[in-house]
């Protein structure tokens, strides 16, 4: 398969993409929260695809076009969304070329459609869904490694602190707060040890990390710790909301764990 030589990792650099397009793809899929005017929607996709982009140019000539996330043929692009209908369906984004006169991008996004759709028959291979961890292990917390956390920044740095309950924080708070985080990560490795599927992945600087839930104050999760494997250990450099957790770990798989679910 030839693919384009220069293919923009932007997909608004790279296709026209119509609004109606994303109400469609809303609709198809299995039912979820996007968020205001499909936000998250929107924005898993825009990670995705530049994911394919990379895949694509990285693998093109050292595999079957069945086993990349962009397939062209016949004078279209396929891209694979990762997104599934109510009944399990893959659903591809299809591009066309751009035939408007003086267009900004040289392709056209057609719309959205699963992979039964007519519109896909003419596709020798349909492409495969993005993957962002080479090792699938770097998906599941391995409890055998410890945590370290870089206690200073996580509690030290302005914008961390802007997440912290209000209840901890203040001068006189700042040995709590340390015992209150230590104790929390203590106890969030502990319950993710006890079921793994508590630590959720997120893909950031070109790397798999874990989301563990920390909960401070109470039973609830309130914030989100990120870890990241090292050699022999997970180190932990900064803490998220729940909403910020959520929103990243959305752009590569719809976590199902309660404490971070929408």
């Amino acid at each position: 398969m030839e693919i384009p030589s220069t293919l923009c990792s932007n997909v608004y650099d790279f296709a026209f993409c119509p609004e109606p397009c994303y109400e469609r793809l809303a609709d198809l899929a299995d039912p979820e929260d996007w968020g205001p005017g499909n936000r998250i929607l929107k924005n898993y996709l825009s990670f995705s695809f530049s994911r394919a982009v990379f895949l694509t140019e990285r693998d093109v000539d050292q595999t079957a076009p069945s086993n990349l996330p962009l397939v062209f043929d016949n004078d279209q692009c396929l891209f694979n969304t990762g997104l599934y209908t109510r009944r399990y369906e893959t659903i591809y984004g299809l591009f066309e070329p751009n035939t408007k006169p003086d267009a900004r991008q040289r392709w056209f996004l057609k719309g959205f459609f699963k992979e039964s759709d007519p519109m896909l028959v003419s596709f020798e291979y349909l492409p495969c869904r993005v993957r962002f961890a080479e090792d699938p292990s770097e998906l599941v917390f391995d409890y055998r490694l410890p945590i370290r956390s870089n206690i200073d920044h996580i509690l030290g740095d302005e914008e961390n602190l802007t997440r912290i309950p209000a209840s901890l924080m203040g001068e006189g708070n700042s040995l709590l707060l340390r015992r209150a985080f230590e104790g929390a990560v203590v106890e969030a490795a502990r319950r993710a040890a006890a079921n793994h599927t508590l630590a959720v992945p997120q893909f950031y600087g070109g790397r798999i990390q874990l989301l563990l839930p920390l909960c401070l104050t109470g039973d609830k999760p309130e914030l989100a710790l990120t870890i990241q494997r090292e050699d022999g250990f997970y180190a932990a450099r900064t803490c998220l909301t729940l909403d910020m957790a959520y929103n990243n770990a959305r752009l590569i798989c719809r976590p199902e764990t309660s404490w971070i679910k929408r």
